[in-house]
């Protein structure tokens, strides 16, 4: 890398793809589910505002 930057080479060796999908996986899930929560949260408190 020249020397100006830093080298990254000996972290990403260590990853492989299969770590890189299940992290992206999971990350799409947590956001699914509190949106989900939150949708439902709405509707139950429409249905009681009502």
């Amino acid at each position: 890398m020249g020397g100006n930057g830093i080298d990254f080479s000996n972290i990403l060796s260590g990853l492989d793809a299969s770590t890189a999908t299940l992290a992206v996986l999971g990350a799409c899930a947590i956001m699914a589910v509190v949106g989900f929560a939150t949708w439902g949260g709405k509707k139950v408190a429409g249905f009681f505002g009502k």
